[in-house]
């Protein structure tokens, strides 16, 4: 199967050392080390809830920001069946937000995704706070569609002994990602003027690789900050554009080839970050939702 090609050792520093083994292999249809190349499964992310219950300080999806706003099933289902004309077997379908298990009718998107992507791994990437309080209906669900259960860490208290013997039970595929440790978070400021040379913020972006594509009510975003923004912009009363030449319009196209091509090139919201100041391993917290947050 044809799909994006690059060298192994291209691979930014971010997606090697927040992903999980586990969850690498996933997302990667075949990974050839020793400087060879590897064909990609382009992971897509939509979120089925915007807002937060633990609302860390920085979040790139602005879900700290953000009011309660729940996807409805009706629009994902809409999008999943576009995206699965486009090709079946070549995107996997991540669930998360916000905290997707805010949302009343989660198992619902699980139904949805599976029927429309029959063999690709879907996933739900929870902060796993909730995961303790979901009833055997959500685990049987999780089970009869495949669904990998991803738990975000952070430096917070969780009854993992418990989580552990739910999946078990009901044999989920659970996998943790990311460290517990307070130095977690990654800041990628942005300049409000808009002055950042586009290819070369592109070129030094830790996430325009592919590792945050996002779909949004039918649009495809090569990274999340592009693509959730607007809660950023409502918060602080700024106007960081978004223009239609900041996504793809997966009902505008004719070929899985198209995205791609979009996904692969610089594009004009990228004048807005300064990537070549990201910061890692921040110290993680709970959001003040002070600006300073999210520029220097």
């Amino acid at each position: 199967m044809k799909g994006v090609l690059f060298l192994v050792k291209d691979i930014p520093a971010l997606l090697r050392t927040y992903i999980s083994p586990q969850l690498f292999q996933d997302i990667y249809q075949l990974i050839v080390i020793k400087g060879k190349r590897i064909t990609k499964l382009f992971p897509v992310e939509i979120h089925v809830v915007e807002h937060c219950n633990l609302n860390c300080s920085g979040c790139n999806h602005f879900s700290s920001l953000a009011k309660e706003e729940y996807l409805q099933p009706e629009q994902f289902e809409k999008d999943m069946k576009r995206l699965a004309e486009l090709s079946k077997d070549y995107f996997a379908i991540k669930i998360l937000g916000g905290e997707p298990l805010l949302h009343p009718n989660i198992t619902a998107f699980f139904d949805i995704a599976r029927k429309y992507f029959p063999s690709t791994p879907i996933q739900i990437t929870t902060n796993g706070i909730l995961l303790v309080k979901q009833p055997d209906e959500f685990w049987q669900n999780c089970n009869k569609n495949k669904i990998t259960v991803s738990i975000s860490q952070y430096p917070i208290k969780l009854d993992k002994k418990a989580i552990k013997k739910a999946v078990k039970t009901h044999n989920v595929k659970l996998v943790f990602n990311g460290s517990t440790t307070q130095e977690r978070m990654c800041k990628l400021p942005l300049d409000l003027s808009g002055s950042q040379n586009i290819k070369k913020s592109f070129q030094k972006c830790a996430i325009s690789w592919g590792c945050c594509v996002t779909l949004r009510e039918g649009r495809m975003y090569t990274c999340c900050i592009a693509a959730h923004i607007k809660f950023f912009n409502e918060y602080f009363k700024q106007n960081l554009a978004i223009t239609d030449k900041d996504y793809v319009d997966i009902y505008k196209v004719n070929s899985k080839e198209e995205i791609i091509g979009f996904l692969e090139k610089p594009f004009p919201f990228c004048r807005y970050c300064k990537t070549s100041e990201t910061k890692f391993a921040q110290r993680w917290g709970i959001s003040k939702n002070e600006i300073t947050e999210w520029i220097d």
